[in-house]
């Protein structure tokens, strides 16, 4: 007996509400996986934004680097050709000093070889110096300097041959530390002082006697009575008796009394003059005529007419010249010392 196949299964049916619900799911899902898709892609847009902004200013950025890197490079490259031409001038300064100091080398070389020479005319020089000032002007104490530093020079050389010539030397200077000193500087100022204090020194003509004040007369006194005593004090300052210690006394007028005051700091400036210059006949002849002018003329019981009388009796007798050696033995040592060396060079 053949088997008959089973007849299939009956198939049940999904009702329409859930088609519909899966339909309208599928949609939900699309329209959301849609908006998904969309932010990602603004998201995505305003990244690439971002970053192409930012690229931008990297890109600025790094031009900006680029042209300083290159201004640098070019501040550097004309810091290297100054420091290359500064190398080349020190270069050649250096060659310059070294061929200087060679030359100098040879020019102490040819000193050092004359330094005896050298010192021996810086000497004759000094002393030739000390002599004039001596001769000429009558100034010790410049002489004196100069022959010390003469005798400075010759320490330098300290050799057996210059010994009579130092000997010579102090001697000279032995001598003129001796000698007397005359201060013509102070000798001057003094001068200078009574001078500048004459124009403010009373004459002899202008003194008058101190009057007491007058008397005021009572005033039960009448009219006739007051004006009389009134009357009495004018005729007393009209006129006027007093005592004249030198009878002879003439009066000057203001412009005799000026070309005296004028003349009188001529006869001071003479006299110091004649200080300085060591001309003793001259310094005595113009303080004497200013001391005869100021006894006539000015009034010496006043303070400053004395001092001033005084001051010039003490530089009148205070010699400024006295007799001065010369240094010409020096000159000579010196001198003879030299010949030798020049006809040895010769």
């Amino acid at each position: 007996m053949t088997d008959l196949p089973a007849p299939p299964a009956p198939t049940r049916r999904r009702p329409a509400f859930l088609d519909r619900l899966n339909a309208r799911n599928g949609l939900l899902w699309a329209l959301l996986a849609l908006v998904l898709v969309g932010v990602q892609w603004l998201e995505s847009h305003a990244e690439i934004a971002r970053l192409q902004r930012e690229l931008a200013q990297r890109l600025g950025e790094a031009d900006t680097l680029a042209r300083q890197n290159q201004a640098t490079s070019q501040q550097a490259a004309e810091s290297t050709r100054e420091a290359d031409a500064r190398l080349a001038a020190l270069e050649s300064r250096v060659a310059e000093s070294q061929n200087q100091q060679v030359e100098l080398e040879a020019l102490y070389q040819e000193l050092s070889r004359n330094r005896d020479d050298w010192i021996l005319a810086e000497v004759e020089q000094l002393v030739v110096i000390a002599n004039q000032q001596l001769q000429l002007t009558g100034n010790v104490q410049s002489a004196l300097s100069a022959l010390q530093a003469a005798d400075l020079r010759l320490q330098k050389i300290s050799k057996p041959a210059f010994i009579a010539v130092r000997q010579v030397l102090n001697q000279d200077i032995d001598r003129l530390r001796a000698l007397p000193y005359v201060d013509t500087t102070g000798i001057s100022i003094r001068l200078d002082d009574v001078a500048a204090a004459v124009d403010s020194l009373p004459l002899a003509s202008e003194t008058r006697p101190a009057h007491a004040p007058p008397a005021q007369p009572a005033p039960a006194e009448g009219v006739f009575t007051r004006m009389a005593h009134e009357l009495s004090l004018e005729l007393a300052k009209a006129v006027q008796i007093r005592r004249m210690d030198t009878p002879e006394l003439p009066l000057l007028s203001p412009d005799q009394d000026f070309f005296l005051r004028e003349n009188l700091k001529l006869r001071l400036m003479s006299a110091r003059l004649g200080a300085l210059s060591r001309n003793e006949t001259s310094y005595r002849a113009d303080l004497k005529a200013a001391l005869v002018w100021m006894n006539r003329y000015f009034d010496r019981s006043a303070k400053p007419v004395r001092a001033a009388l005084d001051t010039l009796h003490q530089l009148s007798d205070t010699p400024v010249n006295i007799a001065l050696p010369d240094v010409n033995a020096t000159l000579n040592a010196v001198r003879k010392a030299r010949a030798p060396r020049e006809g040895t060079h010769r």
